[in-house]
């Protein structure tokens, strides 16, 4: 393989490692694996619209979704994630 070929190989795995990660970043894929009934892990959230020991419901841009139980609380938090934990009693997908 000649230098150029190896160049050109090399970009062309560049530009679709870039494309991936852009992907990634700007994909508008939600997720939420629950564990048991006292934890959830929720991905690509907007945000928290309603927060109590009772009810949590976070946004999803088009739809949300609420978790309803006793002593829910929020673990961890950031822009496009969170943890909630605690007893949950139901879970609601509001379109």
């Amino acid at each position: 393989m000649s230098k150029k070929q190896a160049k050109e190989k090399l970009n062309l795995k560049d530009r679709l490692s870039f494309k991936d990660s852009m992907q990634e970043l700007f994909c508008e894929k939600s997720n939420i694996e629950i564990c048991d009934n006292t934890r959830a892990v929720v991905e690509g959230c907007k945000g928290v619209v309603e927060y109590s020991d009772t009810v949590i419901r976070i946004s999803f841009g088009a739809y949300s979704v609420a978790f309803v139980g006793r002593g829910l609380n929020l673990k961890c938090l950031s822009s496009t994630s969170l943890i909630i934990e605690g007893f949950f009693l139901n879970v609601e997908f509001c379109v």
